[in-house]
């Protein structure tokens, strides 16, 4: 994707969801035309832009401190189920489509977190739905009496996504939204029960969103009872690739990354096609 298609993509999608709003909330009391503007055509719009710019760009041990445009170097992730059949991650409304619960394990280092800055760009790129990353480890500093629902709409009210609730409740209802929640393996043990029955809560409560979370493997998070479980696929030899990997990262240094795929595929320690 090129980085100007991605600048004009919020414009689009807004556009889209004002003429869809105007069936969800057509005869909704309490709610008029000026405030689905409002609400899309300014709140959510600024939401998405400086969302867009921040997932759009990230830094890399190549680069140093220079911030990259993501796909100048994003080589496309795959998931892969538990019999062995390999999923594509091109299209967030075909993955959702088949998987509307979905929970996403891999190690440190396996890319989970590029792949949600993708498939949450890609959210708003096919204009699929409203996309909401919600960091889940920050969920540890709260108290007991605090709960998944309070954070998700205070991440919509920090956004002045939720200036009108009564067309949050409704976006909500009618599953208006992709929910990317990060991390549950950064949850404390006392966190992660109470989080996996307060996410099943809201869940049943606007069962038509999709929901995709990321964990490290061994977390129990696999037993949540909702959710398939896809992992990361690691990159293969055989296939090309890791060779793709390579050159994508090193961009124009072709030689460089030439001489780096040999010593790859030349190398008889296995720790370096790991690496």
């Amino acid at each position: 994707m090129e980085e100007k298609i991605l600048e004009s993509m919020v414009s689009g999608f807004t556009k889209t969801l004002i003429e869809e709003s105007k069936k969800i909330l057509d005869n909704f009391v309490g709610v008029t035309s000026d405030e689905i503007k409002q609400y899309i055509g300014k709140d959510l719009k600024n939401y998405l832009n400086k969302h867009q710019e921040k997932y759009s760009h990230i830094k890399t041990l190549l680069r140093g401190n220079t911030p990259v445009f993501l796909y100048d170097i994003y080589f496309p992730a795959k998931l892969i189920d538990e019999n062995g059949e390999i999923i594509s991650t091109d299209s967030i409304r075909l993955l959702t489509k088949k998987y509307k619960y979905l929970t996403i394990i891999g190690d440190a280092g396996s890319g989970k977190s590029t792949l949600v800055k993708h498939l949450f760009l890609n959210t708003i790129l096919e204009k699929n739905s409203i996309p909401i990353l919600v960091e889940l480890r920050y969920l540890n500093d709260f108290d007991s009496s605090f709960s998944l629902e309070s954070y998700i709409k205070e991440i919509c009210n920090s956004n002045k996504l939720q200036s009108n609730e009564n067309i949050l409740e409704r976006f909500l209802e009618n599953g208006k939204f992709t929910f990317f929640l990060d991390g549950f393996d950064e949850l404390d043990q006392k966190t992660k029960k109470k989080t996996v029955k307060q996410l099943n809560d809201f869940i049943e409560k606007y069962t038509k969103n999709s929901y995709i979370l990321t964990s490290r493997p061994y977390t129990n998070i696999e037993h949540l009872p909702l959710f398939i479980n896809l992992e990361m696929k690691e990159l293969s030899l055989e296939n090309g690739e890791i060779k793709g990997f390579v050159y994508k990262q090193l961009g124009n240094e072709k030689e460089l990354a030439e001489k780096a795929v040999k010593s790859i595929e030349q190398g008889e320690i296995q720790y370096i096609q790991s690496f």
